[in-house]
């Protein structure tokens, strides 16, 4: 099952409450649930584009038509192209006689002229490109005042799917003489892995930067066959920024449900946009729009008017609660099992486990199961039942695949760590690492796990209770029994010692104070000392670790004005 993208992060309380305001409840489904999007744009309205391209009768593609008004072909004869626009294909605004809009054009005669004159022929051009790719901040605000979208060109022509595009240049790969459709098949193998490809054409057999009707062909096939969603730039132009909107849109519980209203993030929006979403909270819920139900499709996601601007959903108002039961403490959270609907996640992607309904990028992996497609800013709340009060270390075990570490941060009310999850060049590949300590109180309260790095692979979180002592304090006397190890730097030890215990926390008589540290391997090897500034053994050892490998240590500790020393053995 696809994860929402944004998911519902319902105000939070320890009574795990009715909630009457969350975010998020609605997520588009990329690409309008294909792996990625093409669209194929032919400028200046030549009559060569429609001679050649009646081949679009029999395929599902859709392709825009750039169009001047008062220049070639369409200004001496427009109907060939509007008998292209009757059957689906967009006709786009080319300006009235593209003229280099940065060079002293009339701005407002040659956008807004040729927006009049195709509405006088019953055309509304939400849709630019600008006459030579030219543009400039001038020029981006003359487009906005009449045009949600305008096509740039100068690049490979790919825009992704999760970072908000500079609407008034989206990118697009230029056809010229020169090209090869091996080429451009390579860009729509990079589009069909999650992004937009934008053809830019002119003449087709004809004209210039000529393409022939066969390779032209060719390449909308082979879009269709990597089952790219091939659309008007338009359409999918719309499509994507209604996501950016309607992902962030907040809901509002009613007696017997929830509504979700939002805003057009621009006035000439196209007047229908339907958008694919998945809807949390709507399972056995009616949906309906303007009073109008929407059924919900064959995988449970609903096929919604975006320029609706509104949504309901009746049933039962959202419920934030524990997915499992409370999560004991001392114990081990499993990442995957975060509370219903308490979650923000940006990227929409999953294994499809079918391990919850509200499936916010698990993946298989690690124990079983592990949060995964996580980006920055990606949080999970969890509820806890700490049985004792006191300090806990936090233990993660996680996995990245990126080139560097990345970091997560967990938090309890204003009590946080933050720790980096080393790169093993995998995402199955996984770390434990200590973040530091927390101190809790006892009974039931929220934790929440915050994504500070983009892809990161979350299985566990373990605490641990720190408040079990490790040894008595050892008087340092010739007397005292020493560990067989073959220096003479070796730490002191009784009988007594529990040197085989991690030490969670041990406190100084004086609260903090210095800290004479002598840390040696297993053999006895003495490998670093230092006097730090610390109030327990688990923050002298937080600051004398730095730069040991990971590995089993023993660390000799005591106060730098004390003769009583104590042995523990830690792990880093």
């Amino acid at each position: 099952m696809e994860c929402l993208k944004a998911s519902l992060c319902a105000a939070f309380s320890l009574a795990v409450s009715t909630v009457s305001v969350f975010a998020g409840p609605i997520t588009t489904v990329p690409w309008n649930g294909h792996p990625g999007a093409a669209t194929f744009t032919f400028d200046d309205g030549l009559h060569s584009q429609t001679n050649n391209l009646t081949f679009l009768d029999n395929m599902d593609a859709k392709v825009t038509f750039f169009v001047c008004t008062g220049t070639m072909d369409f200004s001496t004869n427009s109907q060939p192209h509007l008998n292209y626009a009757k059957k689906g294909h967009e006709i786009g605004n080319h300006t009235v006689n593209h003229k280099n809009l940065t060079q002293g054009a009339d701005l407002n005669s040659e956008i807004g002229g040729a927006a009049s004159k195709l509405r006088s022929m019953g055309l509304e051009a939400t849709s630019l490109a600008t006459p030579y790719c030219a543009q400039n901040a001038t020029v981006k605000n003359a487009i906005n005042q009449e045009h949600f979208i305008n096509r740039g060109c100068g690049g490979g022509g790919l825009t992704g799917w999760d970072n908000e595009p500079d609407w008034m240049q989206i990118d697009s790969h230029y056809w010229q003489a020169s090209s090869s459709v091996a080429s451009f098949k390579g860009s729509l193998d990079q589009a069909a892995g999650g992004k937009w490809h934008v053809q830019l054409n002119h003449g087709v057999a004809g004209n210039w930067d000529v393409i022939s009707a066969a390779d032209i062909k060719t390449l909308i096939e082979y879009a269709v066959s990597k089952n790219l969603w091939v659309a008007t730039f338009s359409t999918v132009g719309a499509y994507l920024r209604a996501h950016f909107t309607i992902d962030k849109a907040t809901a509002t519980n009613t007696a017997n449900g929830f509504t979700v209203k939002w805003t057009s993030p621009h006035a000439h929006m196209p007047k229908s946009v339907p958008l694919r979403v998945k809807i949390q909270g709507a399972q056995g819920k009616t949906v309906s729009q303007k009073g109008k139900e929407v059924k919900p499709n064959s995988d449970g996601t609903y096929t919604i008017e975006f320029m609706a601007l509104e949504l309901e959903v009746s049933g039962e108002p959202i419920e934030v609660k524990p997915f499992k039961g409370a999560i004991e403490i001392p114990g081990t959270l499993e990442a995957e099992n975060y509370d219903t609907y308490a979650y923000s996640d940006a990227d929409g992607k999953s294994d499809e486990t079918g391990y919850r309904s509200d499936d916010a990028g698990i993946v298989t992996g690690g124990s079983g199961y592990a949060l995964g497609y996580t980006s920055a800013d990606d949080y999970f709340e969890y509820t806890l039942d700490v049985k004792s009060a006191g300090k806990y270390k936090v233990v993660i075990n996680g996995a990245t695949g990126n080139s560097t570490a990345s970091s997560v941060t967990v938090s309890v009310g204003d009590k946080k760590v933050q720790t980096e999850i080393p790169s093993k060049g995998d995402w199955n590949t996984y770390s434990e690492v200590e973040a530091g300590e927390l101190e809790l109180a006892a009974g039931k309260q929220a934790l929440r796990l915050t994504i500070n790095t983009n892809y990161i692979n979350i299985d566990w979180i373990k605490f641990v209770d720190e408040s079990v002592q490790s040894s008595s304090s050892v008087p340092q006397s010739s007397s005292s029994a020493t560990l067989p190890v073959s220096s003479s730097s070796a730490p002191a030890q009784s009988s007594s010692s529990a040197t085989n215990a991690i030490v969670q926390k041990i406190a100084f008589e004086h609260g903090s104070a210095m800290v004479r540290c002598q840390v040696f391997d297993l053999n006895g090897q003495l490998v670093k000392s230092a006097n730090v500034m610390a109030g327990s053994a688990s923050e002298a050892w937080n600051l004398v670790k730095s730069g040991l490998r990971n590995g089993a240590y023993i660390m000799r500790y005591g106060e730098a004005n004390h003769n009583a020393m104590r042995i523990v053995q830690l792990r880093k």
